[in-house]
């Protein structure tokens, strides 16, 4: 009995393997999978096999290759897309030595293991289990149901998504790279971010000649100076302004202006929140029109606009926002490529803008747009060795929030820079989205992440600081993201056809059935789940 039992495992140990070696498969793809990724790559590798051998070797040769070349890059950059394709195209020698110096020699032992394993598949491949030459047909139907099911799990949910996305404001592409089968979407992907990267700087190249739509009825600008600063990952409540226990805020938390403890970003992630927080989307407006936005609604107004940006300028995540900038008057960018294409110190946006300002004209109005870094993932890496650092809970929780304490010494410097040019001024925060926790069971591994659950991924500091501020006014005032275009014309004192409608931003009345994106679909704000700091202690 125990006899037959391995003869049996001998003659389908090629295959036991081969089920092994599309697990790591799964594991080395830089893209996502699902729990039935596995399965159905090694019903692809089954089915090469039963084509032909030389095309299985050839196939399988080239995905070993391939991943794992780009497995020691993924581990820094992540999934590929078209802000590391500028940063291989567009980068120097000096640049391309940085690019590489981030990947680490301990990130080659996964590949090499891999291709040692692949090694041994193709040494048993001798060994596999193979029926008569003559294929019958239950062995057709048995093929032909295989490959069915490898279809359906490689297209159903590209399928999905772009069905879906008929019904938002930005339609989905129809692609392969947004398969769950990940050693397939890793190729698709290559394939997207290479177009991706050349239609994202065309559409950067047409922004800068870009002809404002919008219709003004008036303008009449309070101040000469306007700055919106657009943070990033910063949770409100982690703000010693907004109730935090430990002093992160400690410029906000005295300054005079006005603060709202109400303010609900539009998405949980930057692209989204950004895509309905700065470009006009109208009631009635089935898709986006991204010429109506807050730099072509300044410059309608003919007031001189900067954009000052530590973000990427091309990039999956990154041209929604840079291809406004684009649009700016004087756009300045301190990387060529993806936001995480380098780390460069939000006070160097600081240095820009003191640039920026000797250069302006007397006589017209500013916006300054400032797009920072602030408290990005790798919270660490938002820190220099000069910046003051917090203690909290462990290594990643305390760079967090002196990341926040960072962000608001910079926004200290911004009003103190204004206020030396003896001219009027009016600045607006507000970061893109909130975070929430993961790893709470555990003190010393609790960090924060992108998520879409819970209030506090919305949740976000939003304040007005200016000149002519003489009491500090805290209000907790319901207020959505999606209607901040009617507050930055408000601001400006910008009135147009296209926002012509009993609004007030900065009043007291709270926006009703405030609904947020989640990624997939509008739902409600309130409906959202609790995820407060208190819950960790």
């Amino acid at each position: 009995m125990l006899k037959r039992f391995f003869k049996y495992l001998n003659h389908r140990i090629f295959y036991i393997w081969l089920l092994f070696f599309s697990f790591l498969s799964a594991m080395i793809s830089s893209e996502d999978g699902t729990y039935y990724t596995v399965f159905a790559i090694f019903i692809f590798y089954y089915l090469l096999l039963v084509i032909n051998d030389k095309l299985f070797l050839y196939v399988t040769t080239f995905i070993v290759i391939t991943l794992s070349l780009y497995y020691p890059v993924s581990l820094s950059y992540g999934s590929l897309n078209s802000g590391i394709v500028a940063a291989l195209l567009e980068t120097n020698i000096q640049e391309s030595i940085a690019f590489l110096d981030k990947v680490k020699l301990s990130n080659l032992f996964f590949p090499l293991f891999f291709i040692f394993c692949f090694f041994i598949l193709i040494r048993l491949k001798k060994y596999r289990y193979t029926h008569k030459r003559n294929v019958d047909k239950k062995q057709k139907i048995l093929h032909f149901a295989l490959f069915f099911t490898f279809v359906l799990s490689a297209t159903w949910v590209p399928v999905k998504l772009y069905l879906d996305s008929q019904e938002m404001v930005e339609e989905r592409k129809l692609t392969l790279a947004n398969s769950p089968v990940n050693i397939l979407s890793f190729y698709f992907n290559i394939y997207d971010s290479f177009n991706d990267y050349y239609d994202e700087k065309k559409a950067l190249e047409n922004a800068v000649t870009l002809i404002s739509p919008w219709n003004v009825i008036s303008s009449n600008p309070k101040y000469k100076n306007y700055i919106l600063v657009i943070g990033e990952s910063a949770r409100r409540d982690y703000l010693s302004t907004y109730g935090f226990k430990l002093n992160t805020s400690p410029f906000l938390d005295k300054t005079k202006g006005y603060i709202n403890r109400g303010y609900v970003s539009a998405a949980p992630a930057t692209y989204h929140s950004l895509l309905h927080t700065l470009y006009f989307i109208s009631e009635n407006q089935k898709k986006i029109d991204y010429s109506y936005n807050i730099i072509t609604l300044a410059k309608a107004a003919n007031i001189h606009t900067s954009w000052i940006s530590n973000q990427g300028s091309i990039g999956k995540y990154d041209t929604i926002s840079s291809r406004i900038g684009m649009s700016s008057d004087s756009a300045i960018f301190t990387k060529k490529a993806g936001f995480n294409m380098g780390n460069v110190d939000d006070s160097r946006l600081f240095d820009i803008l003191s640039e920026e300002l000797t250069k302006q004209s007397n006589n017209k109005t500013n916006l300054y747009v400032i797009h920072l870094m602030g408290s990005h993932n790798k919270f660490c890496d938002r820190l220099m060795e000069r910046d003051e650092k917090i203690a909290f809970l462990n290594e990643k929780m305390g760079c967090y929030i002196s990341s926040i304490l960072k962000t608001d010494k910079l926004l200290e410097s911004i009003i103190e820079l204004f206020q030396s040019k003896q001219e009027s001024y009016s600045l607006i925060y507000f970061s893109d989205h909130g975070l929430s926790h993961i790893d709470k069971e555990d003190l010393t591994q609790i960090s924060l992440d992108h998520g879409a659950k819970y209030k506090q991924n919305y949740e976000v500091p939003f304040v007005k600081l200016s000149s002519d501020d003489s009491v500090r006014i805290e209000v907790d005032v319901k207020r959505s993201a999606f209607n901040f275009i009617y507050g930055f014309a408000q601001w400006l004192g910008i009135e147009t056809e296209e926002l012509n409608k009993p609004y007030d931003f900065f009043s007291d009345q709270e926006d009703k059935n405030i609904k947020v994106f989640n990624f997939e679909k509008m739902v409600s704000f309130d409906e959202l789940e609790d995820d407060p700091i208190l819950d960790i202690y």
